[in-house]
Order: structure tokens, then sequence, then C-alpha cells
């Protein structure tokens, strides 16, 4: 199967598609103008359609995404805040996008074709709203409250509406800043990076007499040995399809560490840090936990690393050129 690999590059206020060759050499095949800084992007395979998010006239841009992989715009729409992160229901009926400079969570139904229609609910009042993700094991959406150290937890309503489950939120470390989510394959492990203070946290999903409960299992750091007093920007976070390897990227630091996740308790153990592209804000790993994709935001490129399957030890491959301020990767299958 053909991978394309979309990148969002905010300054120049472009889309980007590039074919992923099985031997990790790539191609630009397509550059198309947004008319503002977009960032955020997300797909709906059923639909072959993508979203990004623009601002400053904040907007989702609606594409379809044709059998080459080549982007066709297909719709806009305005929303409230500046788009931050974008995802959606189990059934990809509901679209969410967090708002972190507005601190506010949008639901957006999305109609037969998949366009945006206007918002049901907005939820304001979640400082530093950067991540919404929502677990389909247990109809949970969690939704990162940056600046509040902690992270909500709402339940969706068939009707589209989030309500606040018993357990409203859970609390990370003071300063820690959580960031972003990632879930297991077999979604009761639940990873989220701390911008602030350099950490991952590990939760654990139970369901005991009936309540359903997340509970911090274990607070890493992104390096073997944590300083306390050092600067952090920790960024990304992604795991392999497999479940085997953790990898987060940290912009002071240029980074992307290794983790490898035992598979009977969630829990990850450090295993190498790699200093890499400048300011990696954004990466991303292919369909086949083959590779990895990673932007430098500041120096305006992007390169390739093979994954090794046995260890998740990384080597680099080549490195392309790309628009200014990449600020997101997508890979796509077809």
């Amino acid at each position: 199967m053909k991978q394309i690999v979309y990148i969002a590059n905010s300054t120049s206020q472009t889309i980007e598609a590039w074919n992923l060759y099985q031997d990790g050499k790539m191609e630009l095949i397509q550059t198309i103008k947004t008319n503002g800084n977009v960032q955020p992007m997300n797909y709906i395979k059923d639909k072959n359609i993508l979203y990004a998010g623009v601002r400053p006239n904040n907007r989702i841009i609606v594409y379809n995404i044709k059998k080459n992989g080549y982007l066709e715009q297909k719709n806009e729409s305005y929303i409230p805040g500046s788009p931050n992160y974008i995802s959606f229901s189990p059934k990809k009926n509901f679209l969410f996008c967090s708002s972190y400079h507005t601190n506010s969570l949008s639901v957006i139904p999305l109609n037969q074709h998949g366009i945006p229609k206007d918002p049901i609910q907005i939820i304001y009042d979640i400082n530093g709203c950067h991540a919404a993700l929502m677990n389909i094991k247990y109809n949970i959406l969690f939704v990162t409250a940056l600046k509040e150290d902690c992270i909500y937890l709402y339940y969706l309503t068939q009707y589209g509406i989030l309500k606040h489950i018993k357990q409203t939120f859970i609390k990370t470390k003071c300063n820690a800043g959580p960031r972003h989510i990632q879930f297991h394959p077999n979604e009761d492990f639940i990873y989220t990076i701390n911008e602030l203070n350099g950490t991952i946290d590990v939760w654990k999903i139970y369901i005991r007499n009936d309540i359903f409960r997340v509970e911090n299992i274990q607070n890493i750091s992104i390096i073997e040995n944590h300083i306390v007093s050092r600067q952090y920007w920790s960024a990304d976070i992604h795991l392999t399809s497999c479940g085997n390897f953790l990898y987060v990227s940290d912009r002071i630091l240029n980074s992307l560490s290794l983790f490898h996740i035992d598979q009977n308790n969630g829990t990850i153990s450090f295993v190498k840090i790699y200093y890499i592209e400048q300011q990696p804000r954004t990466f991303c790993i292919d369909f086949y936990d083959k590779y990895i994709i990673v932007a430098s935001q500041k120096f305006n490129n992007f390169s390739i690393y093979n994954i090794n399957q046995k260890t998740g030890h990384l080597k680099k491959i080549n490195t392309y050129s790309t628009g200014i301020e990449p600020l997101w990767i997508l890979t796509y299958k077809i």
C-alpha cells in the first residue's frame, strides 16, 4: 500500500503532500495554499477527507483526498477560537477542536459528507486547552488543560454533548503542563507528555464496582538523568501501532526519546535519547512502524528515520526541505 505524508507549514501557509516509498525515500507531489497559518490536521479515512485548522481568521478547511493523495479543497467553516487540535468521535459524526489561546473546546457536528456544521457545545475555562482525544473503548474524551496541570474527562452522549464523568479530572505534578495524549492499542493505558517539566505520565483505566477510574501509575523523565533545574519544552508523543515503543520530542533539547513499553502493566522504561532536528515540534510514525518522520520547526526541514523492529532504535535515512515552520505531520495510506 502507498503512503502519503502531509505536512502543515504555518508561516508559509501551505500543506505539502509527499509520497513515502517503501525504501524510505520521499517525493514532494503537491503544495497547496491555505491562506492562513495552518496547524492541526486530521482525517476521516472512510470519507477520504482531511481537515486542517487555520488561524487567525479561525477556520477549518476540508479537503478531499484523491486516489493519488492529492488534496482538493471542498469546504471552509469558521470556528470559535484558534484551532490547536482536531479529533473525532468514534462514529466520526462529531469533531472536537481545542483552542489553547481561547481556553475552550468546541463540539462540531459533521453532516453525512463530513462537512462541519455550527458547534452544538463550547466548553470554556479549560486553561491552556491543548488537545482532546477520545478513548473509544470507554467512550471518554481526555482534554488537556496545560495551564491547570490537569486533564479533564468527559463522556459523549449519543447527541454529541459532553458531560463530566464522576471523576471530573486527573491531576499531573505541579507545573508539569500536560500537552498531548496517546493511548496504548488496548486503550487501557494512557500516555501524556508534559511540556514544562520534561516528563511522561502513564495512566491506567479501570472499572471497579461499575465506577470508571483513571489512576496515575508512573511519572518518568524524558532523559535518563533528570535535571529539575533544566528548561524543557516537550512537544509531541507517539506510540508504534504494535504497542512496543513510545517516542517523545523536546524542542529545547532538540531530542527524540525512545521508551520500551511493558505489555503486561503498560509502564515504560527509558532506552535512549537521540539529539536530532532543531526544535522538533511534530513527528509521526508510518502505518507499518517502519519509519519516523520528524520536522524541524526552526530550520524548515524534516528527516526520516528507520525504526529497528526489534529494539525501536532509530537510524537516519535522509533530510528534506519543507515550507516555513512545519507544525504538523500526518501519514495517510492509499
